[in-house]
């Protein structure tokens, strides 16, 4: 039997890849790779007081650990430091995986847009590094998008309208030194690039529909299982949920899968999952790259079951160990599938969330349903992991015939979740004075 090394499982990868491996015949072993060192990072006000993590003494004791352990590949549900140190290791043990520089390449934004300037110079937007210390040269015209060389989830990306809002956010907008360091490292030791993660980046305003492509690069061949629709909240860069499959015309997902197939191409990726998030502008007919990501995106495999009859979940483990991923089409239960945030834009206190008794009685009357709790009692939203801009505390994930039966649904799911909020005190000092 195959044994895959899965680093940095997420509560996703715990529940949902044993029983995708069953089906597969091979076994999986979970290693945190580094705990909840990188976790810290990824909230509004992140712990910045522990010492720097030292990846590279990891990758050389996880190396260590596994070089006789039988293992036929190693993987992971999270880019970075997932899939970074993944490369990495399975290059050191001489498994199947994408080469460490083309991981970088994905990761780093910079390095990423010089690569589709030179592959796809048809999707690629307007842009430009900036150091986060010197704000004041090469921007000629605003508003712009700035966010950081590297980052997750959106968190310190921003829309920028003026000079002086670019001064006042510039250096905030940087992800924490403990959180940029392990990259760098990883970026030095084993890449010719020498751009440290520590800029920023500013690029034109993308309009129209975002999308996401998930897929796959298996003996050099560009595989896209699917295109969904992001579907934003009005006025907002936050999602309200993922639809699938995208309503974008096939001529239009062609072209964009071909952009797909030119650009991982062009890097040498191979051998592992990936996530592209492009922009379609309706008016100007023009596809733009938003970012490329060497993972599958772990809110998305139950929408593919839901759809098509087959997790994601599964490609990703075959393409880790050597084999040609099975593909399906169109054999689920569903014809449409959504992974609908439940999402609020002010900070609040956590009073109670709902309970199990909630959700085992939810799960009876809709048996499809996939529900995440991110809140926790006593916390603030705040605490936990978001994107600067708005707050999650819950996900929904369903199936339906229709997209207005969809939306239907959520809503009536939606209202049987007692979440229970108040105040944060700052703001409820902030009433009183």
């Amino acid at each position: 039997m195959k044994k895959i090394l899965v680093l940095c499982p997420t509560q996703r990868e715990y529940r949902d890849l044993p029983a995708v491996a069953r089906t597969l015949g091979c076994e999986l072993v979970f290693d945190d790779f580094g705990g909840g060192y990188f976790d810290q990072f990824l909230r509004i006000n992140p712990d910045t007081s522990r010492p720097h993590l030292d990846i590279l003494a990891l990758i050389d004791a996880t190396v260590a650990r596994y070089r006789h352990a039988g293992l036929s590949g190693v993987t992971s549900g999270v880019g970075y430091p997932g899939m970074s140190a993944a490369s990495i290791i399975a290059q050191r043990l001489e498994l199947p995986g994408p080469s460490p520089s083309s991981v970088i390449n994905c990761e780093h934004k910079y390095y990423s847009r010089l690569a589709q300037r030179q592959f796809v110079p048809d999707a690629v937007p307007s842009f430009q590094l900036l150091d986060a210390e010197s704000t004041q040269a090469g921007i000629e015209a605003f508003p712009v998008f700035v966010k950081p060389v590297k980052s997750c989830m959106s968190i310190n990306a921003h829309r920028v309208d003026s000079r002086d809002q670019l001064r006042a956010i510039a250096r905030s907008a940087v992800m924490p030194a403990g959180f940029i360091k392990p990259f760098d490292d990883m970026m030095k030791a084993c890449t010719e690039y020498s751009l440290h993660a520590s800029h920023l980046m500013v690029e034109e305003l993308l309009e129209g529909s975002q999308v996401s492509l998930e897929g796959y690069v298996f003996g050099g061949q560009v595989q896209v299982m699917g295109i969904l629709d992001a579907i934003m909240f009005p006025g907002a860069i936050s999602f309200k949920r993922f639809q699938y499959p995208s309503a974008l015309s096939s001529v239009v997902q062609d072209r964009m899968r071909d952009i797909a197939q030119r650009f991982f191409t062009g890097i040498g990726y191979d051998n592992a999952p990936f996530n592209l998030e492009m922009f379609y502008d309706a008016r100007t007919d023009r596809i733009r790259i938003i970012e490329t990501n060497p993972k599958i995106a772990s809110q998305f495999p139950d929408l593919f079951l839901k759809v098509d009859g087959l997790s994601s979940w599964a490609a990703m483990l075959q393409v880790a160990m050597g084999e040609q991923p099975t593909l399906r089409s169109g054999e689920g239960n569903f014809a449409i599938a959504a992974s609908c945030v439940l999402r609020t834009f002010a900070d609040q206190r956590v009073l109670s969330v709902p309970p199990n008794e909630c959700l085992l009685e939810l799960a009876t009357e809709y048996p499809d349903a996939l529900i995440e709790i991110y809140a926790t009692p006593g916390l603030n939203l705040s605490d936990q992991m978001q994107d600067s801009h708005s707050f999650r505390y819950g996900l929904v994930n369903i199936g339906a015939e229709s997209e207005r039966e969809l939306e239907a649904k959520f809503e009536r799911i939606k209202r049987r979740l007692p979440y229970r909020f108040a105040p944060t005190a700052a703001a409820a000092n902030a009433a009183a004075s």
